[in-house]
């Protein structure tokens, strides 16, 4: 078993990295870059916030603690759910898991050689952040090199490999019930019930820290109190949080008692999890595999699907088959709408926790910093479902694209299909939540109109770079969405996304704080020109990443061959 982790695995890694063939290495240089680019920019993010509060007396490193025991808590939850939803399709879907599972391996060894491949890529987005994270917080309290290594080489990998076993441990109880009681049935009871907890929990945690300018000084003390403390300690987020302390405070007794206690949570649950694997991988694979396989045709999906396709009248027929059959097919893989689900709970908390921020903020500066702030999340929250579920969406057709392509639909067809279904659902979830929270920000009519018109352009021109980018970059063999987002094409439509988000935001921001200064008599002249430079960048950067994208995505799609 760990002949096979350890031999072939790092062979498989070589001949990816080391190909001879130039397409595929350039897609590898490129992801590379990416990486980087985003490790580098996670870094300088960390350091700068780090290096500011550091100097902030008294309550200063106590946010530190605070933000890295918050950040490793979502960064724990973040690993346990994409571990258990890569584990539908590393696990059980793969079409190297149904080689091995039909060869003489054991299936307990099969098991541990496809957790390890969904451990890796379930982890190594989530990596990005938290290795920039540890290396700020190390750089700014000045870690000795022993406490590097300690936290580096023993208490991450113990922080990743418990989340994972967690997931995929999961996977092997949840098929099996659901076999039993039906599918729907208990995902929408884990659901309920991931809602629920996930609500009390956060209400909890955080109606306690927060309080107006005109608390009191008890209430202030309860608050720096509450920050000094590390709630949660039968978590790993909070042990890793107590070993990073230990190392800035130099205690070697609590960092050796601290990463104790993650290795042996970590042996185990790997003990645990292998004996866990030898009674139930197989008769989980088989239920598995009759669930996914499973067909299902009834009056109430045909009624669903025929309300679908009167509310498409606007669109041409082929056009219109094209758009039911996505959404038949969305509805039917759990990978991809139990992800979307999680995107949108994590979407209403953003929103229910924005109750929290003060209404009744002075100064111009920062209610145009708070409003912006929200604007730029939800452009993110945008980029962040156009690279996950449209970037994919041209390679996810598979085997099938050729059938249409031999088909009497065009390819301009298919490409405007994905574009549009993409555009009208995710433009209305964005406009729900910029609507939504400037109502809860007490935000102006005129930020309001202002949110919701750069909302609209962003869903044009994000659409358009995922759709152009996933046409331009395709991956027809890979049947695992998250992989093909995970690319080398999918980072650098992340990159460009995330560049254009940036962009589009200090280019409506500056202009509006000019002229927002001048409605409030901070200016005596009317800001024309900075109105006027302004909304030419916004207009040329919109313009750019709408149509280069769209254009490249159509003259590849029409220039494959087949």
């Amino acid at each position: 078993m760990w002949e096979i982790i350890l031999k072939v695995k790092p062979k498989q890694l070589s001949r990816l990295l080391f190909s001879r063939d130039l397409e595929r290495s350039a897609k590898v240089i490129v992801g590379l870059v990416v990486v980087a680019i985003f490790f580098a920019g996670s870094y300088w993010m960390f350091h700068r916030v780090f290096s500011y509060l550091i100097t902030v007396q008294d309550i200063g490193i106590l946010l530190i603690d605070r933000i890295i025991s918050i950040a490793f808590l979502a960064f724990l939850i973040m690993l346990t759910m994409s571990n258990l939803i890569g584990a539908i399709g590393a696990l059980y879907r793969s079409p190297e898991t149904t080689f091995l599972m039909a060869s003489p391996i054991p299936f307990r060894h099969v098991f541990w050689v496809r957790y390890s491949d969904n451990m890796f890529y379930s982890s190594w987005a989530t990596l990005v952040l938290t290795i920039p994270a540890i290396l700020a917080y190390g750089i700014v309290h000045q870690f000795t090199l022993p406490y590097f290594l300690v936290v580096a080489l023993v208490a991450l990998p113990c922080f990743i490999l418990i989340p994972a076993a967690v997931g995929s441990g999961l996977s092997m109880i949840v098929f099996p019930v659901a076999k039993k009681f039906g599918s729907r049935r208990i995902l929408l009871i884990m659901g309920v019930l991931a809602v629920i907890g996930t609500f009390f929990f956060i209400r909890a945690r955080f109606s306690r820290i927060v309080f107006t300018a005109q608390g009191d000084l008890a209430l202030l003390n309860y608050y720096l109190q509450d920050l000094a403390t590390n709630e949660g300690q039968w978590l790993p987020s909070a042990w890793f949080a107590e070993i990073m302390r230990a190392a800035r405070l130099n205690r070697g007794g609590d960092l050796i008692f601290y990463v104790s206690m993650l290795l042996s949570t970590l042996g185990g649950f790997v003990i645990l999890l292998d004996i866990v694997a030898q009674r139930l991988y197989y008769p989980a694979f088989l239920a598995a595999s009759e669930i996914l396989g499973r067909k299902r045709r009834n009056n109430r999906t045909s009624h669903f699907y025929g309300i679908t396709w009167k509310l498409f009248t606007i669109f041409p027929r082929d056009m219109r088959a094209l758009l039911v059959k996505d959404i038949r097919l969305f509805l039917r893989e759990p990978n991809q709408w139990t992800q979307f689900a999680i995107l949108l709970v994590l979407i209403i908390f953003y929103l229910i926790n924005l109750r929290k921020v003060p209404s009744n903020v002075e100064g111009l500066y920062w209610q145009i910093l708070i409003s912006f702030a929200n604007y730029a999340f939800c452009g993110y929250i945008l980029a962040t479902l156009s690279v996950r579920f449209v970037y994919p969406s041209i390679s996810m057709e598979g085997k099938s694209f050729w059938s249409i392509a031999s088909s009497p639909v065009k390819m301009k067809r298919l490409f405007w299909e994905k574009f549009w279904i993409a555009f009208i659902i995710f433009f209305i979830i964005t406009e729900i939540v910029a609507v939504v929270s400037s109502a809860l920000l007490a935000q102006s009519q005129v930020m309001t109109l202002l949110t919701s018109i750069g909302i609209f352009l962003m869903s044009i021109s994000l659409t358009s770079i995922a759709t152009g980018l996933g046409s331009l970059f395709p991956s027809f063999s890979e049947p695992n969405p998250g992989k093909i987002a995970s690319s080398g094409g999918g980072m650098i439509c992340a990159l460009v996304s995330l560049i254009y988000v940036a962009l589009s935001t200090l280019a409506l921001a500056f202009p509006t704080y000019s002229y927002l200064s001048y409605i409030m008599g901070q200016r005596v002249a009317f800001p024309t020109t900075e109105l006027i430079i302004g909304g030419a960048i916004l207009l040329a950067v919109n313009i750019i990443a709408t149509i280069i994208p769209l254009k490249l995505g159509l003259r590849a799609i029409e220039n494959l061959e087949f």
